[in-house]
C-alpha cells in the first residue's frame, strides 16, 4: 500500500507539473511494479522515475530510464508510449546539454514511430537551433496538424514560439513578420496580440522601417491597455522601444517618464515590504503573547490540577479515616453488646442445683470476665451506658481474682480440664508444641462453646484474626477447610 501511495503521489505531481524531489518512494515503487509485471502501471512507471531522476539533476541515470522504458515499450508492442519516452530524452538533451543533433536525433525517432505535433514543433524548434533549414517545415507541419484537429490554442503557441526563435536566434525577419501576420489572423486574444505586436515592432525596427514600426507599437499598446493590467517587463519594453524609435528619427530620446514610473515601482514595492515586514512584526507580537497567554493557561492548569488532587487525596484520607473511625465504632458498641450479652448470662443466679454443666459454664463465663479487668476498662469512659456496665458487674463473685489483668490462663486451664473431662491437658499430650498458646487458647474457647465474636471481645484480637487462627490450626491438624475443629478433637 505504501509503494502504491508513493506511486500515485508521484504521478499526480508529474501531471500537475510539481515539483518531484521529494518523490523518493517512486524509485522502490518501480522496481516493485517492473518486477509484478503490472502492465497498467510498468511503462508510466518509467515515465515516472525519470521525472524523478531530472528533478534531482541525475540526468545520467534519467536518459537510461528512458532508453529502457522505450525498448521495454516497444517489446510491449506500445509505439506511441515508446515515441513519448523518445520525445522526452530529446528535451532532456535540449534543455539540460544543449545537445542539438542528439536531442534531434530523439525527436526523429520519436517521430518514426508516432507522428503528433508536438513532436514537429520541437523537432522544428531544435533544428532552427542548429540554423537549419528544415526547421521551417516542421514548424509549419505542427501548426497543421493543429488546425486540423481544431486545436487553435496549440497551432497559436507553435506559431508565436517559431516566429520568436527567427527573430532573436536565427534572424529572418521577413519569415518572422509573415507568421507574425498569420498567427494574429487565428486569434483576438489581446495577451497573444500585445506581445506579437511589440515583436513585430521590433522586426520593423531592425528593417528600418520606422512607420511601421510605430504603428505596431501604438497597436501593441491599444492592446496591453485594454487589457487594464500594468506589467514591469511591458511598461519598459514600451518606453525603450519608443525611444529607439524617436532617436533613429531625431537623435535623441527621452526616458523620464519611464525612470518615475520605475521609480515608483520601486518605492511600491519599498512599501509593499514595509507594510509586509509590519505585519511580521505585529504577527510576531501576536504570537508572542499568544504563547505567552498559552503558557499561563497551561500553568493554570497545572495549577487547577495540582489542587483538584490535593483536593481528591484529602477528601479520600479523611474518608478512609471517617471509615475506619466509623469500623472502630460499631466494633466497640459490638463488643459491649457482647460483654453486656456475657455479663447478663454470669449474672444469672443460680443457687438452684439442677443443671451442674450449666453453673460450671456460669463459673467458667463468669471468671473469664473478673479475669477481663472489666472495671479498669469501663472506669476510664464514666458514660451512662458504662457507668450501668460498671453497677451490674459489682454484683458478680470476685474469689480473690486480680480483675485489672488480663486473661490469666495458667488459672483458667486447671478449670477447663475440670469442667471438659481434661480438654487442655489430652490437648496437649496429643499434639505437643504443635499448636501454639494462642491456638490452645482458642480451642479451650471454642471447647466452652464462645462464639467468634465473643472470643474477639475476650481475647482482644479483631474477628478477622480470630478466622485466620481457625484456619491455621486446621491446616496444621490436617483437617478441612470448613471442618469442625471441636467435634475432629472430641474424636
Amino acid at each position: 500500500e505504501l509503494l502504491r501511495y508513493g506511486w500515485l503521489r508521484a504521478y499526480v505531481h508529474q501531471a500537475n507539473y510539481t515539483s518531484m524531489t521529494e518523490d523518493s518512494l517512486v524509485l522502490p515503487a518501480f522496481d516493485y511494479f517492473t518486477a509484478q509485471g503490472d502492465t497498467a502501471r510498468l511503462l508510466t512507471s518509467y515515465l515516472l522515475k525519470a521525472a524523478y531522476l531530472h528533478a534531482r539533476n541525475r540526468h545520467a541515470g534519467e536518459l537510461a530510464v528512458l532508453d529502457s522504458g522505450s525498448v521495454r515499450a516497444l517489446a510491449l508492442g506500445d509505439t506511441a508510449f515508446a515515441g513519448d519516452l523518445l520525445a522526452e530524452k530529446g528535451e532532456c538533451y535540449v534543455y539540460t546539454y544543449k545537445d542539438y543533433p542528439r536531442a534531434a536525433a530523439s525527436y526523429r525517432a520519436a517521430l518514426a514511430l508516432r507522428e503528433s505535433a508536438d513532436n514537429h514543433f520541437s523537432l522544428g524548434i531544435t533544428l532552427g537551433l542548429m540554423k537549419a533549414d528544415s526547421a521551417t517545415w516542421h514548424t509549419d507541419r505542427s501548426v497543421q496538424m493543429a488546425m486540423q484537429r481544431g486545436d487553435t490554442a496549440w497551432a497559436i503557441h507553435y506559431l508565436r514560439n517559431h516566429a520568436q526563435m527567427m527573430v532573436y536566434v536565427a534572424p529572418d525577419y521577413p519569415a518572422a513578420i509573415r507568421l507574425f501576420h498569420r498567427l494574429m489572423a487565428l486569434t483576438d486574444r489581446a495577451d497573444v496580440l500585445d506581445i506579437s505586436c511589440f515583436t513585430l515592432n521590433e522586426c520593423f525596427l531592425k528593417l528600418g522601417l520606422l512607420d511601421s514600426a510605430q504603428y505596431y507599437l501604438d497597436k501593441g499598446q491599444a492592446y496591453y491597455h485594454g487589457r487594464h493590467r500594468k506589467f514591469v517587463t511591458a511598461e519598459n519594453q514600451f518606453g525603450y522601444l519608443q525611444g529607439l524609435i524617436d532617436y533613429t528619427r531625431t537623435g535623441s530620446f527621452d526616458y523620464l517618464d519611464l525612470m518615475r514610473y520605475n521609480d515608483s515601482v520601486g518605492n511600491a514595492l519599498y512599501a509593499l515590504h514595509s507594510a509586509i515586514r509590519q505585519k511580521d512584526h505585529t504577527r510576531d507580537d501576536l504570537s508572542a503573547a499568544n504563547l505567552r497567554l498559552l503558557v499561563d493557561r497551561q500553568q493554570m492548569q497545572l495549577w487547577l490540577l495540582g489542587a483538584l488532587l490535593l483536593l481528591l487525596l484529602t477528601g479520600g484520607a479523611a474518608f478512609y479515616y471517617l471509615r475506619r473511625r466509623r469500623a472502630r465504632l460499631i466494633e466497640a458498641e459490638e463488643r459491649i453488646e457482647t460483654l453486656d450479652r456475657l455479663l447478663a448470662e454470669a449474672s444469672v443466679a443460680a443457687p438452684v442445683p439442677a443443671s451442674v454443666p450449666a453453673d460450671d459454664d456460669h463459673l467458667l463465663r463468669r471468671t473469664l470476665l473478673q479475669q477481663l479487668g472489666l472495671i479498669r476498662l469501663v472506669a476510664g469512659q464514666p458514660t451512662a451506658q458504662n457507668q450501668d456496665l460498671l453497677r451490674r458487674f459489682s454484683t458478680l463473685p470476685h474469689p480473690g481474682v486480680d480483675g485489672e489483668g488480663l486473661l490469666v490462663w495458667d488459672d483458667l486451664y486447671p478449670l477447663i480440664d475440670r469442667l471438659y473431662d481434661g480438654f487442655h491437658a489430652r490437648l496437649v499430650a496429643r499434639f505437643g508444641t504443635l499448636l501454639t498458646d494462642k491456638e490452645q487458647q482458642l480451642c479451650c474457647l471454642l471447647r466452652a462453646d464462645f462464639t467468634t465474636k465473643e472470643i474477639s471481645v475476650l481475647t482482644a484480637q479483631s474477628v478477622p484474626t480470630i478466622y485466620q487462627r481457625k484456619t491455621n490450626i486446621r491446616k496444621k491438624l490436617g483437617m478441612d477447610e470448613k471442618g469442625d475443629i471441636i467435634r475432629f478433637l472430641a474424636a
